[in-house]
């Protein structure tokens, strides 16, 4: 059984991953603007590189800081270079029917790279037997990559507050689903979304948030489950929610 001291810790290192997942999930929700890299400026610091990084977590460390001297650096011309970037690389306007880069999982699982299929229907299921809706603008289908994003977001809040319960079967149980919801909507396209996203993106700003997504995804899949040094989320505008159906 957990000792009460372990599962507080288990508890703070969920919040933080959550925080972190809101964090990707605004930024591929819509294009940023001065508010937003007015706060990245203001809350995330340049992460170092150190020898005794392996490298995915020097790809999460470039990624992020490409993201951060872009806010830092920004000048009159950033924004509208990072709306044009956007709609190039998470519009469509920049792919193809025989390379597609789309932030639907649908694309990456379905056979003919199409929106709207078995990805799509089991999100909204999923979302529907949770008692939890999208708070979207756009009217996005369910497999988008914020909404996805989110929903691990709202699984990761449901172990902390396992954790900080002290019910070792509640934890168990809160584990299992978010360890599932990763395994089967997370790690089998976005890793593959990211490759293609950065590859497409011009921006230092897209390109970093391509490698520095990649590589979290990586560490998640290594069981990695430490906090992000520097990072609060609760400094950071969240503009697509997933919220609790009244």
């Amino acid at each position: 059984m957990q000792a009460k001291q372990d599962m507080l810790v288990q508890a703070e290192e969920c919040a933080q991953r959550a925080g972190f997942y809101r964090y990707l999930s605004r930024l591929f929700y819509k294009e940023v603007d001065e508010d937003l890299l007015a706060a990245i400026e203001r809350t995330q610091p340049v992460l170092p590189l150190t020898e005794g990084m392996d490298e995915t977590e020097r790809a999460f460390t470039r990624g992020s800081n490409k993201m951060v001297k872009c806010a830092a650096q920004r000048n009159a011309d950033t924004l509208t270079q990072s709306r044009c970037d956007y709609a190039r690389v998470f519009l469509g306007a920049g792919s193809t029917a025989d390379d597609p880069v789309s932030p639907f999982e649908s694309v990456y699982t379905s056979e003919d790279h199409l929106l709207m299929q078995g990805s799509r229907d089991e999100m909204f299921r999923i979302l529907i037997e949770a008692g939890l809706a999208i708070d979207d603008d756009f009217n996005m289908p369910e497999d988008h990559i914020s909404f996805e994003f989110q929903y691990l977001a709202h699984l990761l809040d449901v172990e902390a507050a396992a954790c900080e319960s002290g019910d070792a079967k509640n934890v168990e149980a809160a584990h299992e689903a978010s360890t599932n919801f990763f395994a089967a909507h997370i790690a089998n396209w976005v890793p593959s979304f990211c490759e293609a996203a950065g590859q497409l993106a011009k921006t230092s700003f897209y390109r970093g948030l391509a490698e520095c997504a990649a590589a979290w995804v990586a560490m998640e899949a290594q069981c990695y489950r430490g906090s992000v040094e520097g990072f609060d989320a609760n400094d950071l505008p969240a503009d697509a929610q997933v919220q609790e159906v009244a």
